[in-house]
């Protein structure tokens, strides 16, 4: 589960003067406000190299126009979104490395990118997936276009893994349900077992719960059992189906207004999962990608 300080941190999001970073500024606002917590408005401002260049004063004007895209975010939020603690800054660092690094105490980073077209999928700069693998915090990943709508009746779609990765799945999901008096579905796919992965504990337990259906059905209800007690306003659906986890998220979807996917970070890797890397080519809504507890315990 994400720690106390960044359950009350800050909504963070990466601003880049792209029309993607304004989509996501304005997500990270509206979040920020159902929280009743700040927005800040980052840009990593790395200056070109170059003697020349500095004596000719290229470098100061650098400086200048980054300052004024952070200003122009800035106000932009605040003459779209009353009532938000905004604020904006410009930090001499590399873009990645500036949001992972406030991400330790962030409740959330925000971070805006684009559907290249109908078939292509995501498109996830070296940006995002430096942040993606690196943040100790859930990235919420945003894309211009049609993915970037905000479905406000929709559900809030979280894919349950097994439960000793479960856990800050469950804490994201219910903690932004709750704020957005949203539904939450939780999912839990299974499949067959091949005869490569074989498991004669898994057989024993599912032969006593009555099949592998039902096995992965109570598993679901026990995990969700103290969610549900700490948050008894949500309304929970249980979604348990047959088949590959990535397809089925990508399918549901169509009609979320979020999906929450566990993130696996791996050393030195930018791999951040299958199920994630699916969600993030193809699924056409907002995904917030939440790292395993022992992954950010890790890394921090």
């Amino acid at each position: 589960m994400a720690d106390q300080s960044q359950q009350l941190g800050p909504v963070v999001v990466g601003v880049d003067g792209t029309s993607d970073s304004l989509i996501a500024a304005g997500w990270a606002a509206r979040e920020a406000r159902l929280h009743g917590a700040p927005l800040e408005l980052l840009h990593g401002f790395v200056p070109s190299p170059g003697y020349s260049r500095m004596l000719s004063g290229e470098i100061a004007d650098e400086r200048r126009a980054a300052g004024r895209l952070a200003d122009d975010a800035l106000a932009w939020v605040r003459d779209h979104y009353d009532g938000v603690e905004a604020r904006a800054e410009v930090v001499a660092q590399p873009e990645a490395d500036l949001l992972v690094e406030r991400g330790r105490r962030a409740r959330m980073i925000v971070l805006g990118s684009h559907r290249p077209g109908p078939v292509t999928g995501f498109l996830v700069g070296s940006v995002g997936l430096r942040v993606l693998s690196r943040a100790v915090c859930p990235v919420v990943m945003i894309r211009g276009g049609t993915a970037g709508r905000h479905r406000p009746d929709g559900e809030i779609v979280a894919g349950v893994p097994r439960e000793e990765e479960a856990e800050a799945v469950l804490d994201f999901a219910f903690r932004t349900a709750a704020a957005r008096e949203a539904p939450l579905r939780a999912v839990r796919a299974w499949s067959l077992p091949s005869l490569f992965t074989y498991d004669a504990e898994l057989s024993r337990l599912a032969d006593a719960r009555g099949g592998l259906e039902d096995l992965h059905r109570h598993d679901l209800a026990e995990l969700l059992t103290p969610w549900r007690e700490r948050y008894p306003r949500v309304h929970v659906v249980e979604h348990v189906a047959q088949g590959p986890a990535a397809e089925l998220m990508v399918d549901l979807a169509a009609t979320a207004q979020l999906l929450v996917v566990g993130r696996r970070a791996e050393p030195r890797s930018r791999y951040v999962g299958h199920v994630a890397h699916a969600t993030l080519h193809f699924a056409d809504a907002p995904i917030a990608l939440v790292p395993r507890t022992k992954d950010a315990d890790a890394d921090a």
